[in-house]
């Protein structure tokens, strides 16, 4: 038995040498993608992170953004010099708890979606190189009551990808009327 407990030893620290190693070469990598479940695993928490860490650019498409916390995030980045924009559905321009116009009114630039269908994307392009994505609402029920998801994807092919399709909806497919409106509350 004490053979078997010392080659554990042994094993435990070639594991301990190897993770020291590996971090001191700055070779441990972070996930590419990273899973969240609302009430289970705070994605509020986790897209606050990521926006306050933005440096150049945000890119955010969302159907539904009540979240008072998440937009004093998307404030805090336009604020300290982060090129943003926000692409909402048309429903953010009446709905009691939008955040729509609080973002408008600090001056982020935010457009209305002319869908005639509901412009259901929930997205959001950290630098050109991590997507957030998934069933999450960017709102309270999202963060307290719903069973949602996301994805953290740290991955500038794929986010390549999703910024395109924010180009399009931003430049071609904004309702300037509604948009406007926004700033006339």
């Amino acid at each position: 038995m004490s053979r078997c407990r010392g080659a554990l030893v042994v094993v435990a620290g070639l594991i301990v040498v190897v993770l020291v190693a590996v971090a001191a070469t700055g070779q441990v990598q972070q996930a590419d993608v990273e899973v969240f479940f609302s009430r289970v695993d705070n994605p509020q928490a986790e897209i606050i992170r990521v926006l306050d860490g933005a440096s150049e650019t945000l890119h955010i498409a969302l159907y539904y953004f009540t979240d008072a916390e998440l937009a004093a995030a998307v404030v805090r980045a336009q604020q300290r010099g982060v090129q943003t924009y926000v692409y909402l559905d048309k429903s953010q321009v009446k709905q009691k708890y939008s955040q729509s116009r609080y973002l408008a009114a600090q001056d982020v630039p935010v457009r209305i979606s002319s869908n005639s269908a509901i412009m259901h994307n929930k997205f959001a392009i950290i630098d050109s190189a991590t997507v957030l994505t998934g069933s999450y609402n960017w709102t309270k029920s999202a963060y307290e009551r719903n069973d949602e998801n996301m994805l953290v994807i740290r991955r500038k092919d794929i986010a390549a990808r999703y910024k395109q399709r924010f180009a399009g909806l931003w430049m071609r497919e904004f309702d300037l009327a509604a948009t406007r409106a926004l700033r006339e509350d």
